[in-house]
């Protein structure tokens, strides 16, 4: 009964945070879905980001009662923000095909729930971030420094964010104990976050509200998202990055359409809690950033909002790198920094990385025909669709597959072996951005808008 008390007390406390911070950084009332994502989104950016932080000063018992009032405090801050913003007009009652819907999605969500807890963590769900986790519920919330720079943990990545770990370490706090079992409770989270979001993005890129609840109903049949490592049921991070990042597309594409404030606002912060997820992080951080800027150029005419912008992301990785400085952590051993003479010496490895990202996309057990359909996506869009939404999307589409694919040139030991054992992983981060692509593909036809708009 404690272990349930406690699982629904963490929840709840994250939820308040979160709901608080979307309310503050929103003008206006978003939907129960949008509510729904980004109070779990901002919710854990926030708790794991105040364990960091109040970890330098507490720890114990003073460290969790602390974190408790801010999400409190958050979430009384943001209720009577809600209260005193205008609710929106309703446009019309629920049809019994978006129930039938409805009803499909949410037994989806217990699958899912049900799939976590039949699959045990996998290992970089262990090694790499909840033992992180343990190591600092034992330490009173606090992840020790030494840890850091200890040679004999360099398996477990220390120079990593500390997002998905501290998380963990939030629920092992009001559990009392570290359970890896009950820990799986967090995950599907992430998955129900995601398809709230998939659906409204979906449907205002097809503009067509039965596209969004295919995609959302058939995205779980993926293998790749329910059954290999990095989906949302094994404790990997990549799943909740891929999450972040499809909340990000979806307000920048939402900016591009309608220039809204709270649009801009919302794909700022969720864009700079990207690098706070995985390293990896950084590279769609720069994407949508750049991507962003030149959106806000177009919208705004002003160069100040333009850099302010780059800001909060360009803090918080700054602030990150000071703190693994002065702990001394140990430096990444896998990559090495470029440089030209690195990445002429190692051009020769294209042709072998191009042809092991071929047969990956083209793995019928891992994927199935989506990789299929996203190409005959593509293609569609450069025949019909060629307007701004589409030049964005394959930009943030493109741009991180290209990066990920470059990270195996700076690879120091075998980098067949990375890609062999990474390279599905990093494309889970833009299956969601590809669902988005189809669903453009599937819309109307909107040549004539144009990219200057």
């Amino acid at each position: 009964m404690t272990i349930f008390v406690g699982l629904f007390v963490a929840t709840a406390t994250i939820a308040m945070a979160g709901f608080g911070l979307t309310m503050l950084l929103a003008r206006q009332r978003l939907t129960i879905w949008e509510n729904c994502a980004l109070a779990w989104l901002f919710g854990t950016a926030a708790v794991s980001l105040s364990l960091w932080t109040g970890g330098l000063l507490l720890r114990g018992i003073p460290l969790q009662i602390t974190v408790t009032c801010l999400c409190v405090a958050l979430g009384a801050l943001g209720f009577r923000r809600w209260r005193s913003v205008p609710a929106e007009k309703k446009t019309g009652s629920m049809t019994r095909a978006e129930i039938v819907f409805i009803a499909l999605f949410v037994t989806e969500l217990i699958l899912m729930f049900w799939l976590s807890f039949q699959r045990t963590l996998g290992w970089d769900g262990l090694v790499t971030w909840e033992i992180k986790a343990r190591y600092a519920f034992l330490n009173g919330g606090v992840l020790p420094a030494a840890l850091l720079s200890d040679t004999s943990r360099w398996f477990c990545n220390p120079h990593y964010p500390w997002c998905l770990p501290l998380t963990e370490t939030w629920f092992y706090l009001w559990i009392g104990d570290c359970d890896q079992f009950w820990i799986k409770f967090i995950f599907p989270f992430w998955y129900g976050a995601a398809m709230s979001i998939l659906l409204l993005a979906a449907e205002e890129q097809s503009q067509n509200r039965l596209v969004g609840w295919l995609i959302v109903l058939l995205f779980p049949l993926i293998p790749c998202v329910h059954d290999r490592p990095g989906g949302f049921q094994v404790g990997y991070a990549d799943a909740p990055l891929a999450t972040i990042y499809l909340a990000a597309v979806f307000y920048l594409l939402r900016f591009i359409r309608n220039g809204s404030s709270d649009a801009m606002v919302l794909f700022i912060a969720l864009g700079a809690t990207l690098p706070w997820m995985k390293l990896e992080g950084v590279v769609l951080w720069a994407t949508i950033s750049l991507c962003g800027a030149v959106a806000i150029w177009q919208k705004r005419k002003v160069w100040t909002a333009v850099v302010i912008s780059f800001l909060p992301g360009l803090c918080l990785i700054a602030l990150w790198r000071i703190f693994l400085t002065s702990v001394h952590c140990l430096p990444t051993q896998d990559f090495v920094f470029p440089s030209l003479g690195i990445l002429h010496r190692n051009i020769q490895r294209t042709g072998k990385i191009l042809h092991e990202l071929f047969l990956q996309l083209i793995g019928w057990h891992e994927w199935d025909i989506f990789w299929l359909l996203v190409a005959m996506a593509m293609i569609g869009l450069l025949v019909r669709v060629r307007n701004r939404y589409a030049a964005a999307l394959v930009w943030l589409f493109m741009v991180p597959l290209v990066c990920y694919c470059a990270c195996y040139l700076l690879a120091t030991l075998d980098y067949v072996w990375y890609i062999e054992n990474s390279l599905r992983r990093l494309l889970i981060h833009l299956v969601p951005i590809a669902w988005l692509l189809i669903a453009l593909a599937l819309g109307p036809s909107r040549c004539a808008d144009s990219l200057k708009k």
